[in-house]
């Protein structure tokens, strides 16, 4: 099977071996007809977004949902996290799109995926260890993002108790694996402020079978929750009520 499926303006479209894969959830390829592109036409995100690329594994599908909804969630006062940064370039979108205003903390193992397990079906951790806290403090010099936090580790297992007094706007997830999204999850979900979000990255992918399973389950079953499914790969939940 050929892994890029086509190419048209720089915008790549890839489904890798997804039928090779074991998946208890049904797949198929996903090609909408819809073609309005807004992120073409906006110049601040393709300037960003051009500079950032090369420290993301997030498409420019997501890096624009990410980009509108920090921008639509600029006024609040309420800080956001993203954990699983990798090489920082999504944090650096997230910061960028707030206009450099709320506090961002940035939490990564710095060692690749961790607590992968048995509702998994790709990972088996130390995947994505190619980064470094150095890597992302450069991009964010780069990109003049001063409003940030790196915190090293297994999140929230360590470092969470430095956060324990903040409320957030958005938290994006992107740690690939079931336990480590759940954990995150219900240390964050208390925290976040009403009209706030918790985006989850790789839901619905192939490689991502946990990923899928939690937020399907966190979909049914959390309370003033409305739950979005793009189909760019992202699970959002958004709170409406404390």
């Amino acid at each position: 099977m050929i892994e890029e499926i086509y190419s048209f303006e720089n915008n790549h479209y890839f489904h890798a071996y997804w039928e090779e894969r074991e998946n208890r959830f049904k797949q198929s390829l996903v090609f909408p007809k819809s073609t309005y592109s807004p992120w073409l036409q906006d110049e601040a995100f393709l300037k960003t977004y051009d500079a950032i690329k090369e420290n993301s594994l997030v498409d420019i599908y997501r890096c624009y949902e990410l980009w509108s909804i920090s921008k639509r969630l600029k006024e609040s006062e309420a800080a956001i996290i993203e954990v699983g940064v990798w090489r920082g370039g999504t944090a650096a979108l997230l910061a960028k799109a707030n206009g450099n205003q709320s506090p961002i903390y940035l939490c990564d193992t710095f060692e690749g995926v961790a607590k992968a397990g048995e509702k998994d079906n790709q990972y088996k951790g130390g995947e994505h260890a190619d980064t470094s806290v150095e890597t992302v403090e450069s991009l964010m010099k780069e990109q003049g993002i001063t409003s940030y936090q790196i915190l090293k580790g297994i999140f929230p297992d360590t470092n969470a108790e430095k956060l324990d007094a903040e409320k957030f706007k958005i938290c994006h997830i992107d740690v690939d694996v079931y336990e480590s999204a759940k954990d995150i999850f219900n240390w964050v979900w208390k925290r976040i402020t009403v009209g706030g979000v918790v985006i989850f990255d790789d839901y619905g992918f192939a490689a991502c079978a946990g990923i899928t399973q939690l937020v399907n389950e966190l979909a049914d079953n959390t309370p003033n929750a409305f739950f979005i499914h793009n189909i760019n790969g992202h699970g959002l939940l958004i709170k409406t009520a404390l």
